[in-house]
């Protein structure tokens, strides 16, 4: 018998105003933001599409021949204003040869319409493999209504495809496990993501799907290889200590990254004590990811813990990554109507869906990172969810 108390998850009629008052309120700012821009650049100074605008550009540099360029500062910026020649901001390339050839294809279409393929290509994936995870009658409405969602959409980020991998290899788990650790090896787009994965399968045994997502990342990686040569891997790797120079000097919106290392140096911590904390947060998430998976498998619950504790492992991460927390969100309301959740679980779902909306411009007016604290929380509620459905199921 369940020891978590039944109760309905949410009121019927907030969960269906709520999130439509939120997507009234997120058009509101985007024809705003639209209505207010001259020659494609907004009120802040910045291009529509913002961070889409280092995609576009690298795949500019990359069709012309000339991938490398794409970390040539210089180069960059002058793609950059080809695509909006107003521009006078400039967005550096830090990624890897494998998203440099995802993104190889964008400016083969104009800007603006290459953003809006882009964004609202991976957001139907988003919604799509994310769906399924949310056992609720407005699943769609809520998904899209999660403020990480318009937070993604507004910088043209690259997180809705990262949930979707993740959402999907859930999903793939239940019934094609091979096809789960193809999902999985793909997020190699993104190394930081697919840090956990192996943690997680070595600790589950999982060998066959193990062998599956490495073989794909690996695979990847030689495509990549393959059309851009081995001296891209060199300029990428070569870019490493140029983020973490400009990470640490404030150049990047500290205010928008929501690390431990980003929540202690606002605090005035040392750097060297705020990467000591960043590597005591990496170890626990890796170890309640491995505690987790060894216990029971690669279940969703399992699943949530990793997709959280993927979050919370390098200083490095963006506000618009909060899209992908809707991955382990999704996991865990789907089970709070299946068994039931206490009035504070309930108030802690509300928090991890709402207050990602707020993190950036409260940090901004006070200088507190609350996004760490918020990742920390949903690390946390997953791994008790994950265990306490164990238990049930034990004692039955």
């Amino acid at each position: 018998m369940s020891a978590i108390p039944i109760e309905t998850l949410f009121d019927e009629e907030r969960m269906r105003v709520y999130p439509r008052l939120s997507l009234l309120i997120y058009l509101l700012a985007a024809i705003a933001v639209v209505a207010s821009s001259t020659a494609l650049i907004d009120v802040f100074g910045k291009p529509l599409g913002y961070d889409f605008i280092t995609f576009w550009s690298a795949s500019l540099l990359t069709l012309q021949g000339h991938a490398a360029d794409a970390f040539d500062f210089q180069k960059i910026f002058a793609a950059q204003r080809i695509a909006v020649p107003a521009g006078q901001s400039i967005f550096l390339w830090h990624y890897p040869p494998t998203f440099q050839l995802l993104a190889a294809p964008l400016a083969l279409l104009p800007y603006l319409v290459s953003y809006l393929v882009f964004t609202f290509g991976t957001l139907a994936l988003y919604v799509i493999t994310c769906g399924r995870l949310l056992k609720l009658k407005e699943a769609t409405i809520l998904l899209v209504a999660f403020p990480g969602v318009f937070i993604c959409a507004f910088h043209g980020q690259n997180s809705f495809l990262s949930a979707a991998l993740f959402a999907g290899a859930v999903l793939a788990m239940e019934r094609r496990p091979a096809l789960a650790g193809v999902l999985l090896g793909l997020l190699a787009f993104k190394p930081q993501f697919g840090l956990l994965i192996p943690v997680a399968l070595i600790a589950s045994r999982q060998w066959r799907l193990f062998f599956i997502t490495g073989a794909t990342a690996a695979a990847f990686a030689l495509v990549a290889t393959l059309v851009f040569g081995v001296d891209l891997w060199l300029a990428f790797f070569k870019d490493a200590p140029v983020v973490r120079q400009i990470m640490e000097s404030g150049f990047l919106p500290w205010g928008k990254m929501p690390s431990a290392f980003i929540f202690l140096r606002m605090l005035g911590v040392p750097a060297m004590l705020a990467y000591a904390a960043q590597i005591l947060t990496a170890a626990g998430a890796a170890a309640a990811v491995a505690w987790v998976w060894y216990r029971q498998g690669p279940t969703r619950l399992a699943f949530a813990v990793l997709v959280s504790a993927t979050l919370l492992l390098t200083p490095y991460i963006f506000d618009y990554e909060f899209a992908i927390l809707a991955v382990p969100l999704a996991i865990l309301a789907s089970d709070m109507v299946d068994r039931g959740a206490t009035r504070n679980e309930k108030i802690a779902l509300v928090a991890l869906y709402g207050v990602p909306a707020i993190a950036a411009p409260l940090a901004g007016a006070t200088h507190l990172q609350i996004g760490f604290p918020l990742l920390l929380l949903a690390l946390g509620f997953s791994v008790r969810r994950a265990l306490s459905r164990q238990a049930e199921a034990s004692s039955l």
